[in-house]
């Protein structure tokens, strides 16, 4: 316990130091400003000092920000893109944590494609489909109303299917090891009914009631082992897939200016979900999940400190068993609650386990604005850990990451993230168009 303390005082030391550094070049951030960076180093070598390293991401930056307004390369591809969606068809590229192509598609609004958004704006007929070659192969469709009657009541039906080539295992729990890993070759069929009531458009609550199969096609490829072999001796449940029913109550308040690039406001998720396996399926137990995250101006919307905490815990109920599939994950820079949950230093789904907390620390800095360019620096610190029981809940199984990252948006979109993040495993690095909260 003494050591991962040690570590985490170490690790906020690094993250405050940086903070401290970024408040004082604060005066002297080059938000497209054209001033010489030599004029400058004459006239305040410190401050110029401080901000070398902004100014040669500012550089080249500037140059392509040049180079697309001269040639209305913004404007284009806004009005292209508009244009589709205003048709029905929205293209998707995404880059995520297990694949190494990125995730390419788009969404179809057969209500837009036909012409009659104006007389059906609450109609949902959609579809999508994502690709990355050679391991992720996504289809997703709903149809529903967005509002029953002008009132609050929604209601839509779902379908998804998903394949996974490659989803990573390292076991069970706080104390696993990156060398005992294995890959699971999985697909999930998903239909569901959705019903809720919007009490207005930050406060929404919301019934869900689904079925689920699970199936485990792998267990061994890729030049990875069986999962029975390196994992012998060890209580590993869903190994053989199964099938589940599930009920689930959501409530989620969301104050955020913006839900990509906030700068100020909250948001609040609490979820409760009973899971019973069907068809001699074992699965049987009870969801609790909390997400939570508060976004502080330090002074200027320019300067912005993000804090989150995220916490699960399932709970077997009768003798049954929570299925590995079901499992909290911690590792990567997921940003959605399908796939592992951000813990940065860590590779993607490195930590399974019954229960999970995560609490993330950022600080987000504007090094530059342009026109609806904006370039944040980010400096981030995670400490999070999975365990079963809540008796098996120790301080000294938390691990701790942090980084820095660079985040490019438009329009208050994210359209770049790269991170570098370092924790006891090593160092990763990431390119997303999508930041973790």
């Amino acid at each position: 316990m003494l050591k991962s303390f040690k570590r985490a005082v170490a690790a906020g030391s690094v993250f405050l130091f940086f903070l401290g550094i970024a408040f004082a070049a604060d005066h002297y951030a080059p938000v497209y400003y054209k001033e010489p960076l030599k004029s400058k180093a004459l006239r305040d070598p410190v401050s110029a000092l401080i901000a070398l390293p902004f100014e040669l991401v500012r550089w080249p930056i500037d140059k392509g920000l040049v180079y697309i307004e001269d040639n209305h390369i913004d404007r284009k591809a806004l009005y292209i893109y508009d244009e589709m969606k205003e048709f029905g068809i929205t293209p998707h590229v995404a880059f995520t944590d297990s694949a190494i192509m990125p995730l390419v598609g788009g969404n179809v609004d057969f209500v837009s494609l036909a012409g009659k958004k104006g007389q059906y704006h609450d109609l949902i007929a959609e579809a999508s489909l994502r690709y990355a070659m050679g391991n992720l192969f996504i289809v997703d469709s709903e149809l529903g109303l967005r509002r029953i009657g002008e009132t609050g009541f929604y209601s839509s039906g779902t379908f998804n299917f998903d394949h996974r080539s490659r989803e990573p295992f390292y076991g069970i729990g706080p104390d696993t090891s990156r060398g005992d890993s294995s890959s699971v070759r999985m697909e999930t069929i998903y239909l569901a009914w959705n019903a809720g009531y919007e009490f207005s458009p930050s406060l929404n609550l919301k019934g869900i009631f689904a079925f689920k199969e699970n199936r485990i096609k792998h267990r061994a490829h890729d030049g990875k082992g069986d999962m029975t072999e390196i994992f012998a001796g060890k209580n590993i449940p869903g190994l053989y897939g199964g099938e589940e029913l599930f009920w689930k109550a959501e409530f989620v308040r969301d104050t955020r200016d913006t839900k990509d690039e906030a700068t100020r406001g909250s948001y609040q998720k609490l979820s409760f979900k009973f899971t019973e396996g069907v068809d001699g399926g074992k699965a049987r137990f009870f969801t609790y999940q909390l997400d939570a995250a508060k976004y502080f101006r330090l002074g200027s919307p320019r300067r912005i400190l993000a804090a989150r905490v995220f916490g699960e815990h399932n709970d077997e109920v009768s003798g049954g068993e929570v299925p590995f599939y079901d499992m909290a994950r911690l590792g990567g820079m997921g940003s959605s609650q399908r796939t592992s949950e951000a813990h940065r230093a860590f590779v993607y789904n490195r930590f399974y386990g019954e229960s999970a907390l995560l609490f993330s620390l950022e600080y987000r800095y504007a090094i530059w604005e342009y026109r609806e360019f904006k370039m944040n620096a980010a400096i981030f610190l995670d400490e999070g850990q999975t365990f079963n029981e809540f008796g098996k809940f120790k301080f000294g199984d938390f691990r701790e990451s942090y980084g820095l990252g660079f985040y490019l948006s438009h329009s208050r979109h994210t359209i770049l993230n790269f991170s570098v993040a370092h924790g006891d495993e090593g160092t990763k690095f990431y390119v997303k168009n999508k930041i973790p909260f």
